[in-house]
């Protein structure tokens, strides 16, 4: 478990409403900078945070402004968030090869929206000025006497204008006589730290799961069995496809599902900046009852004859999220987009996927002849095997992850 600290500030228009939030990473609560870190780990702990959290929920639905450093220009591939939710800015630094104007082309046919940001002068960046949305200019580096000439040049383009860094009235009574579209700084507001918690996915299990993605003749059912053994990843699959931007009318509430909707390129998208993101973070103890139990969850519903054994397995894996994440799971479940069955499940042990989640915690701690066991009327030989393969499962799988 893992503590991420975003910093949001906001972005308004000529009348002062809200347009959109620029999301930065921070190394803490108090610091005003991303640390040490460089600019690809940097967006790459923004994106993952971002979808911890919810982007639609950081921005209140509007667009988030998010810093694109030089890889992930040369590697678009690597941009796992839809083009309705966010405006990519092409930081200043970036080096407008080959690889990146290709890059810039390809995202933008996606249908993202392409910002410049700390714009000065536009002379290096005009082989990409016909796909850019919106320039920011930096009013603290263009001298004042500057700015009409350099609004007028880029009015030329069709883009939209924003200043950055506006700091008094005076300021933004003259951009906006000039025309200026959009407004950010400390004149309206400084920006606000937001917080949370996150599991940090397992950084070998990322490398497994990119190298299986890679292979054209893996299964559903091979990407399943790995990510339904990173917990992170888990929930970060079912945030994210049950997230609002989706456009989604139900819950997905099983891993496969949820697999299978988003698609093996958007996974290994997902994948790539995890593990750009990944810390070394792995609390194996409490990894191994999460997996325990859930493969205990599945395989009590196979033998059940059910059809939801993939979100009984999910409902296992996530009963343990309070003990992760240190927070009331209460709260958690708050966060994240669940159907009201699941949920019914995890807080008090209600309906058939609470009874199978009870019956495997008393399972894990010994008591085979707990009212929840005897409930399901399962043979008692049955319920042995069921534990002690589940028990094995779970061995197998934090071998493979490199955890024993």
């Amino acid at each position: 478990m893992s503590h991420f600290f975003l910093a949001r500030q906001p972005i308004f228009d000529r009348d002062l409403q809200l347009h959109a939030y620029e999301l930065l990473f921070r190394s803490s609560g108090e610091s005003a900078s991303a640390g040490e870190l460089d600019g690809d780990i940097a967006t790459a702990r923004v994106i993952a945070s971002a979808a911890e959290l919810g982007i639609e929920k950081l921005t209140r639905g509007h667009a988030a402004f998010i810093n694109l450093p030089q890889r992930f220009l040369e590697e678009p591939d690597l941009m796992p968030l839809s083009p309705d939710t966010v405006v990519l800015e092409i930081l200043e630094t970036v080096v407008v090869n080959d690889a990146a104007l290709t890059g810039i082309q390809r995202l933008h046919e996606r249908g993202f929206r392409i910002a410049l940001d700390d714009f000065i002068d536009s002379q290096a960046f005009d082989a990409i000025l016909p796909l850019v949305d919106t320039v920011k200019l930096d009013v603290r580096e263009l001298p004042q006497a500057q700015w009409a000439q350099q609004v007028e040049r880029l009015r030329g383009h069709g883009c939209k204008l924003l200043a950055e860094k506006v700091e008094t009235r005076n300021e933004f009574e003259a951009l906006s006589e000039l025309g200026v579209d959009y407004f950010q700084g400390y004149f309206f507001a400084r920006p606000r730290i937001v917080r949370g918690r996150q599991i940090a996915p397992d950084k070998a299990n990322l490398i497994r799961t990119l190298m299986l993605l890679n292979d054209p003749d893996c299964s559903v059912d091979d990407i399943h069995e790995l990510v339904s053994r990173d917990i992170a990843m888990s929930v970060k699959a079912l945030n994210y496809v049950n997230s609002a931007a989706s456009g989604l009318t139900r819950r997905i509430e099983s891993i496969r599902e949820a697999i299978v909707y988003l698609g093996r390129d958007t996974i290994k998208q997902w994948v790539a900046v995890y593990l750009i993101a990944s810390e070394d973070s792995k609390p194996r103890e409490l990894l191994t009852l999460a997996l325990v139990r859930a493969k205990l969850c599945e395989l009590l519903a196979v033998r059940q004859g059910r059809s939801d054994a993939d979100a009984c397995f999910t409902i296992g894996l996530f009963s343990l999220l309070d003990l992760l994440l240190d927070a009331p799971l209460e709260d958690i479940l708050r966060q994240m987009k669940l159907t009201e069955d699941m949920r019914a499940a995890l807080l008090g042990n209600k309906g058939d996927k609470g009874a199978l989640l009870a019956c495997a915690k008393c399972l894990q701690v010994g008591d085979e002849q707990a009212g929840p066991v005897a409930s399901l009327n399962l043979d008692p030989a049955l319920i042995g095997d069921v534990h002690a393969e589940a028990v094995m499962w779970a061995d197998a799988a934090l071998r493979d992850m490199g955890m024993e």
